[in-house]
């Protein structure tokens, strides 16, 4: 898999861009509970660093999208549409229960936060069942 990354353009560009995505996450997650929760921050500049996170969570399916449009080769394209409806449908489906669970029984509440989460852990469940159902998870996950 290793070599097969060093060969395709399409996947380095996937790598850098996620990896930059999830740092601006991580940073911008941690400036959050550094500055809001723990110094107070308020107003605007509270507002704006609070959607940080979520802006660079919400480049993770363009990220995606960006591979599958990239991707030179039209059986990983395939393999990588049917991760993202596999994730996709897992997360709805779970959303879907969950809100009706949550609205008629007592249940906690789940902040919309994890919903991507879930959406990215989805992902994996994706490779996994092209792996198990089509002998190959694509080359980039």
């Amino acid at each position: 898999m290793i070599g097969s990354l060093r060969k395709k353009p399409e996947a380095k560009r996937y790598l850098v861009r996620i990896a930059t995505a999830m740092m601006i996450y991580l940073v911008s997650l941690a400036g959050c509970e550094w500055l809001i929760e723990g110094r107070g921050l308020s107003g605007a500049p509270a507002f704006a660093l609070a959607a940080l996170p979520g802006i660079a969570f919400a480049a993770v399916p363009w990220i995606f999208t960006r591979l599958i449009v990239e991707e030179q080769d039209e059986y990983l394209r395939f393999l990588y549409v049917r991760q993202v409806m596999v994730a996709t449908g897992l997360t709805l489906t779970a959303a879907a229960i969950w809100g009706f669970l949550e609205t008629y029984m007592d249940l906690p509440h789940v902040p919309a936060f994890w919903w991507p989460t879930i959406w990215c852990l989805g992902l994996g469940v994706g490779a996994i069942v092209n792996k198990v159902t089509m002998g190959s998870a694509g080359e980039c996950l």
